[in-house]
């Protein structure tokens, strides 16, 4: 017997051999059983559920943390779609449906006046946060679902006991909401990103579309059978409440199973403080642990470190041109970045040539200069040579260190010229 090919259908799926048997002529095709191979051939529905609502290739299209997140990601949804129904019910009765003496005009009125709030509050936040939803995408997917639930919950719990003050109330609930659909909508593309390993963004995007838009359709129905069991305001405001808890439950479950492997402040500070304390490299999966995803850092510093800042600062603050000159020369002419340190703030002043494995060299020394002022100075080439160690060592662990999610000003310099 001859064996002419082996083939295997992602790293999960079944092998296959191709072979000529001794007594033939003809390639035969013959599948390699196994104790896997037999419990998917079985499982008929299970492939279908896999083709239908997973990547095409899963899992090896996809980050380790994909299935992990996904799982939370649907609990969270399925709670979420829950409380939107019981709120629909509470939004529709405080527009007065049912109400003889609510007119359709006023009640369209209302609803217009609700949904043009909400279109104003997605144009200020965008205008406000927008630039920030990327660099801490675990914290605004929470901050969002948690002004989600605020809102729904206003709506279960005040709206009906003020129903001449409807119209207000789903205006600043619609708010909350335009946020959510703003900083979720940006986020989730964030995470889609980092999920989609092998450059598939449109296939992991819409399998999660379809998983959600699944999971809505059940909970909808859920939804409507609790409304025909819920008799009265005290059911109503338990069951909300319990629904409400294990959202937010499975939202820091979803945000927690996320391994982000490209450096914001927060995990580039932890893992920074780690390697300036031991000299050990922290992995992806060990910082993404530590980093706070509620509110504030895990490791702050000393002076608030700002990139890209206009060379206005440093001329405002320093004025005289010699002392001016004197920060420049301390740093080698082929650095892309001076540092200079003002009552406020440690400022970091880029050039035009800048690239983002600059920005995080540039990143480091401000953060060896806050542990000691004279290293720069007196130590430049040590910190250079510690940089270097930094950088292959984060590459080693796995640390995607041709970007970064710092958060960067527009300002370029050149003081080359």
């Amino acid at each position: 017997m001859r064996i002419h090919f082996r083939e295997q259908y992602g790293t999960k799926g079944e092998e296959i051999i191709y072979v000529t048997p001794a007594d033939q002529k003809t390639i035969v095709r013959v599948p390699l059983k196994s104790d896997k191979l037999v419990i998917h051939e079985k499982f008929f529905l299970f492939r279908l559920f896999q083709q239908i609502f997973l990547p095409k290739g899963y899992p090896d299209s996809v980050s380790d943390d994909y299935a992990s997140y996904q799982i939370w990601d649907t609990v969270q949804a399925f709670c979420s779609t829950i409380c939107g129904t019981l709120c629909t019910h509470a939004i529709l009765k405080g527009l007065g449906v049912g109400n003889e003496n609510i007119n359709a005009y006023s009640a369209t009125v209302a609803w217009i006046l609700k949904e043009g709030s909400g279109h104003l509050g997605r144009i200020l936040f965008s205008w406000w946060k927008g630039a920030q939803l990327d660099i801490d995408s675990k914290k605004w997917r929470l901050r969002a679902d948690f002004l989600n639930d605020l809102a729904m919950g206003i709506e279960i719990y005040v709206l009906p006991k003020y129903p001449h003050l409807s119209t207000q109330i789903l205006c600043g609930t619609t708010v909350l909401k335009s946020i959510v659909g703003v900083a979720g909508g940006a986020t989730r593309a964030a995470l889609t990103q980092h999920h989609a390993v092998r450059g598939n963004l449109a296939d992991v995007n819409s399998k999660d579309s379809s998983q959600e838009t699944c999971v809505n359709l059940v909970a909808s129905f859920v939804g409507l059978y609790l409304l025909t069991i819920i008799k009265t305001p005290g059911v109503l405001y338990g069951v909300f409440a319990v629904v409400i808890l294990l959202h937010l439950y499975a939202n820091l479950k979803a945000v927690k199973a996320i391994c982000l492997r490209t450096f914001n402040e927060s995990r580039y500070l932890i893992t920074l403080e780690e390697f300036f304390r031991s000299g050990r490299m922290l992995t992806p999966q060990q910082v993404n642990k530590l980093e706070r995803v509620t509110l504030g850092q895990t490791v702050s510093v000393s002076l608030n470190i700002r990139l890209g800042l206009s060379i206005k600062h440093l001329v405002d603050e320093y004025q005289h041109s010699h002392i001016v000159d004197n920060i420049v020369s301390s740093f080698d002419p082929h650095e892309h970045f001076i540092i200079a340190e003002s009552k406020k703030f440690l400022g970091v002043y880029l050039h035009f040539n800048t690239t983002a494995q600059d920005v995080l060299k540039a990143y480091f020394f401000a953060v060896s200069y806050l542990q000691d002022r004279n290293q720069i100075k007196e130590k430049y080439w040590d910190i250079q040579n510690k940089w270097q160690e930094f950088h292959n060592m984060a590459q080693q662990e796995g640390w995607v260190t041709t970007q970064h999610l710092l958060m960067v000003d527009e300002y370029r310099l050149n003081w080359k010229a």
